[in-house]
């Protein structure tokens, strides 16, 4: 029988244990009292995953830590060691993120998936979130700054923002920096407290006043992020496992659409998305997600060839400018993507824009064979920026949606919407600078 009245109302690492004994699932928590009785609240308020996971919770065990940071080392260790049943068994490997730490002469840090390991590193994780871990590299790196990729000879944007340490550094004391890099991720703090306090008091009576400043300013930086709970935000969210939530948005984005469109089945969304700079620089991008996950190794770029010249300025009777038509530019892109069914076959389309953009889209699949371009049973909407509304043309009206912010239907196109504009305006900056080079 599970006893929820000693948990402690403090942060820390919680751990469900089966009837034999066996470590199921560990997870995190600022309050742990307040976490731990949510897996507990009504069964209609849970998922079904979840609810197959409390049905097999026999015992549970708690540790407390000061804070957020600790946390996340904490409960990465334990799923390292352990190798809780339902903490991996709801996700594919690739959705956990590990940090490495190189063996090169000058060692770069930076997190990767499984599958992308380098061999001959040393490896800590994984960890569950990687806003986590993007929320724990930024942190170490202002207080410790570090090589993330193979440095040039000439300082970079980083270097200038003190969060890299620069083309001169000797390889003796950037290997200190990495040591003490390593104590964090090792949770190992009052080891680099004291060492950090020792090299102080060392710069100190050796009139080394500028390292001195430095040195505390990092031991300052430490006892920060080790004192409380500052940025972890997803510490914060309510119970719900990675597949319930993901469950929650497609039902609710089938919910949605349905009175509107003949909706089967949502298990591939695809969101596409135009980039420019100026005249020229013109790209397409498309993101992807599958049963409710983003897909990063489904996203797919486009340079866009069809673009309108239109005549000479008089005031420079020499140059041509182009004008961009992003209806016809979205058109070009969707029919080139749906020339590759290799790629799987989306059940819904999702254009960067409104009624412009959906037209254009269902005027190619008015237009052209349907066999050919797999579209058949495709359906087109939009999402307008400007307020979040979700446009869908039904026969020949528009109808069109505004959502709650706190919709997890909305929430999920948003998310596709924000990784299509990144990774077109990523293709896009480097063609600029493959051009300027």
């Amino acid at each position: 029988m599970v006893n929820l009245k000693n948990l402690p109302n403090f942060p820390g690492v919680y751990i469900y244990r089966n009837r034999v004994g066996e470590i199921i699932y560990v997870g995190k928590a600022i309050n742990l009292k307040k976490r731990v009785t949510q897996y507990f609240q009504r069964d209609d308020a849970l998922g079904p995953k979840t609810k197959t996971l409390v049905a097999q919770i026999d015992s549970i065990e708690t540790r407390v830590v000061n804070s957020e940071i600790e946390a996340l080392i904490l409960e990465a260790s334990l799923i390292k060691k352990h190798l809780p049943k339902y903490n991996s068994a709801l996700r594919d490997d690739r959705s956990y993120l590990y940090i490495v730490i190189t063996k090169d002469i000058l060692p770069l840090v930076y997190s990767t998936h499984a599958s992308s390991l380098p061999a001959n590193s040393e490896v800590f994780g994984p960890f569950p979130s990687g806003r986590d871990v993007a929320s724990l590299l930024k942190t170490v790196r202002r207080i410790f700054p570090y090589f993330n990729k193979k440095h040039g000879p000439k300082p970079c944007l980083f270097c200038h923002l003190n969060l890299c340490p620069g083309p001169n550094i000797s390889e003796i004391t950037y290997r200190q920096t990495i040591k003490k890099i390593k104590q964090i991720l090792s949770g190992k703090f009052s080891l680099i407290r004291r060492s950090l306090a020792k090299e102080m008091k060392t710069a100190s009576s050796l009139q080394n006043f500028e390292e001195a400043l430095n040195l505390k300013r990092q031991l300052d930086s430490l006892d920060y992020i080790v004192s409380g709970w500052h940025s972890l935000s997803t510490l914060f969210a309510t119970v719900e496992l990675s597949t319930d939530r993901q469950n929650q948005s497609l039902s609710e984005l089938a919910t949605t659409l349905s009175p509107y469109l003949k909706i089967k089945k949502l298990s591939r969304i695809e969101c596409f998305d135009i980039s420019q700079l100026g005249n020229k620089y013109f790209v397409g991008s498309m993101s992807v997600a599958i049963d409710g996950k983003l897909q990063n190794s489904e996203y797919r770029q486009f340079k866009i060839k069809n673009v309108i010249a239109r005549s000479p300025r008089r005031s420079n009777l020499h140059s041509v400018g182009f004008q961009s038509n992003d209806p016809l530019m979205i058109k070009e892109v969707l029919y080139r993507r749906l020339q590759h069914p290799e790629w799987g076959t989306p059940d819904l389309l999702v254009v960067d824009g409104g009624k412009p953009q959906i037209s254009a889209g269902l005027s190619l699949v008015e237009t052209h064979d349907r066999a050919s371009l797999q579209i058949k049973n495709i359906l087109i909407i939009g999402l307008a920026k400007k307020s979040e509304t979700i446009v869908i043309k039904t026969g020949s009206s528009w109808r069109e949606i505004n959502l709650p912010p706190s919709s997890s239907a909305l929430r999920l196109l948003q998310n596709l919407r924000n990784e299509a504009h990144r990774f077109a305006n990523r293709y896009r900056r480097l063609l600029i600078k493959k051009e300027l080079l």
